[in-house]
């Protein structure tokens, strides 16, 4: 038998291809009796794998997998051989070697599969050009390998979860994340790693390969620089956490939310992506808002949650700046709006005025969508404004108040509008002026309480003798100002022309001529000094100064409407 074996491992290195494919099926029966000559005929059986001849060489393929079979020992060895014969150009040979791998992953799924990571994880030490080259295709091979011929059976040795087949390539492929480029993690991820049964909901690996995922993204969102490049990058690693969370629901969907609000909510930060990836990333973080109500609704939850409606305004202003509307950003905005309507309804929650902006900003191009959910979304946008007014978003429902004008009717007036403007009523003689001071504010208001019989009060007061010639009719009714011969205004005068006036009314000494001044200037006579007196009379202000004797001492003056009433033009009370 030593010697049979002896012969079978020189036949390898016939020139006769068919001794060389004897000698190939039949190594492997002697190969475990005779320790001392495995070397010389595993030697034998790769320089078969390596010879001019296709047949030889796919027989020497088949030589490997029979060794291997009957000694374990060599496992690791030979599926390192045919890792490297991934690269021929025969069609037909890369389809035995692949057969032959996948008879070592049955054999020891373990240890084949750390010899196809060996082949994926980057080396430390840096390569020569021809050697980076080399690795770099090889690479590419074993992750097709991986990813489509070898998957179903990785699948099968790694259910349950938790075995050292499952160790091995999960934690080589994670540690190959953080050194390879965006298209080989997205096979990694995609294809490899999210098809295993650990990936499975309820299982804790999802987080970790979430994380890894995160902390590229957040590396280059962080970079000062807006290379749109690395901004791309940055979205692949995003795309397969939202694949991780979302399609696979293999993480938690409050750990990607929670970095999407910290990292990616903020105008300042979506505002470097083009358009129509800002219209992507918000999309994203609708879709894992989504996800996350499908949980346990945990006080997390919750919170995140109204973190989220909280930018709500800034994630529909982006939205609808990209003029980009589609499917994407429909499905957005419908998801946004159910959760802005839901925390309405279940807080209680008034609308800001900003946010009810941002929404109505959408009616519009609804009208001209096609889209099959337009009117549901128009019903969410209804939804959400019932109640809110664009100026006053008040919890309190809005009180009407009336406001009574003389001659003219009732009208209704809503208590955020302005105060309607005093030049707006008919301007009374100085006379009949309510004043503002405190001494005053009793009459006022006195008179707001009965308007009907203050209205009827004042079309009874007697009018002094020398204005008996003057009715009410000469009280100006029209809000423009009439313009007195010389051209000025009857407008009330500044505070420099008022206390000018009083200064001459002072000089005089005498209180008849101011009064005569004062009267004259109100009626619709001409005044002997036109355009130096108002002619709606002077204001409180003015008519203190002006209200002096000669001596410099003032002149008693009636303190409440019924007083003054009550005096004549010389202070004297009518009899």
């Amino acid at each position: 038998r030593r010697e049979t074996f002896k012969e079978l491992i020189a036949l390898t290195h016939s020139s006769h291809p068919s001794l060389q494919s004897y000698a190939a099926s039949h190594i492997h029966v002697f190969f475990n009796d005779f320790p001392d000559l495995e070397e010389d005929a595993i030697n034998g059986v790769y320089d078969l794998c390596e010879d001019q001849d296709s047949k030889v060489r796919m027989d020497g393929y088949q030589a490997v997998t029979q060794v291997s079979s009957v000694q374990r020992k060599w496992i690791k060895r030979n599926a390192d051989v045919l890792v490297q014969l991934l690269q021929s150009d025969e069609p037909e040979e890369v389809a035995v070697v692949k057969a032959a791998l996948l008879k070592h992953l049955d054999m020891d799924p373990s240890v084949t599969l750390g010899v196809l990571c060996d082949q994926i994880v980057p080396p430390e030490d840096d390569l020569d050009e021809l050697e980076r080259q080399t690795r770099e295709r090889l690479r590419s091979l074993v992750l097709s390998f991986l990813a489509t011929d070898a998957i179903g059976v990785i699948q099968r040795h790694t259910d349950p979860p938790g075995s050292e087949a499952e160790q091995v390539l999960v934690s080589q492929l994670t540690l190959s994340i953080t050194r390879l480029d965006t298209r080989e993690v997205d096979v990694i991820v995609k294809d490899v790693l999210l098809q295993l049964p650990c990936y499975r909901a309820g299982y804790s690996r999802g987080d970790d390969l979430l994380q890894v995922l995160l902390d590229k993204a957040t590396t280059l969102l962080q970079a000062r620089s807006n290379d749109p490049e690395l901004l791309k990058i940055a979205l692949r690693y995003l795309s397969l956490a939202q694949a991780a969370v979302v399609d696979r629901h293999a993480a938690s969907p409050i750990k990607l939310l929670y970095f999407y609000i910290n990292s990616l909510s903020r105008k300042m930060v979506l505002q470097k992506f083009p358009p129509e990836d800002r219209v992507t990333v918000i999309t994203w973080i609708m879709d894992v808002l989504s996800a996350s109500e499908a949980g346990t609704q945990t006080q997390q939850n919750l919170q995140l949650r109204r973190q989220v409606i909280d930018a709500s305004s800034i994630l529909l202003e982006v939205l609808f700046d990209s003029k980009l509307y589609g499917s994407h950003l429909w499905r957005a905005v419908k998801t946004l709006l159910r959760a802005i309507n839901t925390r309405k309804e279940r807080e209680k929650w008034t609308l800001p005025s900003h946010l009810v902006t941002s929404i109505r900003k959408f009616q519009d191009p609804l009208t001209r969508e096609t889209q099959e959910d337009v009117n549901e979304i128009l019903g969410l946008i209804r939804q959400s404004l019932t109640g809110e007014q664009p100026s006053s978003l008040s919890s309190q429902p809005p009180q009407r108040a009336k406001t009574m004008m003389k001659n003219e009717p009732i009208v209704e007036r809503l208590p955020h509008l302005p105060e309607r403007p005093v030049t707006a009523l008919p301007p009374l003689s100085s006379q009949f002026d309510i004043a503002r001071p405190s001494s005053r504010l009793a009459t006022q208001q006195s008179l707001s309480q009965d308007n009907a019989r203050t209205y009827s009060r004042t079309s009874s007061i007697p009018m002094s003798p020398k204005r008996s010639s003057s009715s009410l009719e000469d009280i100006p009714q029209s809000k423009k100002a009439r313009t007195n011969p010389k051209g000025h205004n009857g407008s009330t005068q500044s505070l420099l022309s008022r206390i000018a006036d009083a200064g001459d009314a002072s000089s005089t000494g005498t209180l008849d001529r101011m009064e005569r001044k004062r009267k004259k200037g109100t009626g619709k006579e001409q005044s002997s000094e036109p355009g130096r007196h108002p002619s709606t009379g002077y204001s409180i202000k003015g008519a203190a100064s002006a209200q002096r004797d000669g001596s410099g001492t003032d002149t008693p003056k009636p303190s409440s409407l019924l007083d003054r009433l009550t005096v004549d033009e010389d202070g004297r009370r009518k009899r």
